[in-house]
């Protein structure tokens, strides 16, 4: 049970990874999308992560945890499945007990939450208890195929990731924040780092083939991803970044950029923005601005 062998997801696994790799993988998410994707494989890999006890690279999958967590026997991995019955208030009050206590022999009690839609409204609103300030040892892991289902307020303190990344990006300009809300940005603005950023060398033909108006929003995304870069290396509170879900890439690229790279990166990328308004040829432009990258 390992993440290599989760296939096909290697964006939302790279956000994982990031979180798990800074210790910042804590609280609350939600796991939405289709059924039979490996929403819950990818649940319990991530519990045997956080207690696994044996070698690096974790989960190492030998350990007693390891092989407990997979054989869903660990006694701090807790799994609510109620298949197509309702989740009632007797389920979650076994979570609100379960988080007073420490961990019993890992280091995070993890509650996976199946089928979280089947949540009634009275079970919801006790899970908000603990969803509001979960102890620093507890994850809960939503996992659905209809997030529409969810009330709100339980979807709101479970996705802090993209509420920040929303608030920060949009400049705390709220109608802006709730335009994008439901739009696929967290999961384009990561490929456009993956395969234009942190590729060995940013090639054009990574994003090429969108509009203008995509173009447009891509330079906007790659001006915030530096303009984090720059901030961390200034020393700036991790709290003030942006893209805080690739955190430790940011770090590894403030090591690799000097100062003078930035300023020369984000010129070059605000030029790119005019130049895109006076109809410049937008493979041209790519690729000035992917030599400028690869140069460092």
């Amino acid at each position: 049970m390992y993440f290599s062998d989760c296939l096909g997801h290697d964006r939302a696994l790279s956000m994982i990874k990031a979180h798990l790799s800074n210790s910042r993988f804590s609280g609350a998410y939600i796991f939405r999308g289709p059924e039979g994707i490996g929403k819950r494989m990818v649940a319990k890999i991530i519990a045997a992560q956080l207690n696994c006890t044996g070698e690096t690279p974790r989960p190492c999958g030998n350990c007693s945890s390891c092989v407990k967590t997979h054989k869903e026997e660990h006694p701090d991995l807790h799994i609510i499945q109620k298949g197509e019955s309702q989740i009632k208030i007797e389920d979650i009050r076994d979570i609100l007990r379960q988080a007073n206590f420490r961990p019993y022999q890992g280091q995070v009690k993890v509650f996976i939450i199946d089928n979280a839609h089947k949540l009634n409204s009275e079970a919801a609103n006790s899970l908000l208890k603990v969803l509001e300030e979960p102890p620093k040892d507890v994850l809960i892991i939503l996992i659905t195929h209809k997030p529409q289902n969810i009330i709100k307020t339980v979807l709101s303190r479970c996705n802090k990731t993209t509420a920040h990344f929303l608030a920060y990006y949009a400049e705390g300009r709220i109608g802006l924040a709730l335009r994008l809300k439901d739009t696929p940005l967290l999961q384009e603005k990561n490929k456009i780092f993956d395969s234009f950023v942190l590729a060995a060398k940013p090639l054009d033909r990574n994003i090429m083939g969108q509009s203008k108006e995509q173009l447009q929003v891509c330079l906007s995304i790659l001006a915030s991803w530096f303009r984090d870069i720059y901030l961390l290396k200034c020393g700036l509170s991790d709290k003030e970044i942006i893209h805080s879900d690739r955190h430790s890439d940011l770090l590894k690229a403030a090591q690799r950029y000097s100062y003078k790279q930035l300023d020369d990166i984000i010129s070059v990328i605000s030029e790119s923005v005019v130049f895109l308004e006076k109809n410049v040829n937008s493979k041209l432009l790519l690729h000035n601005l992917g030599a400028q990258l690869w140069k460092v």
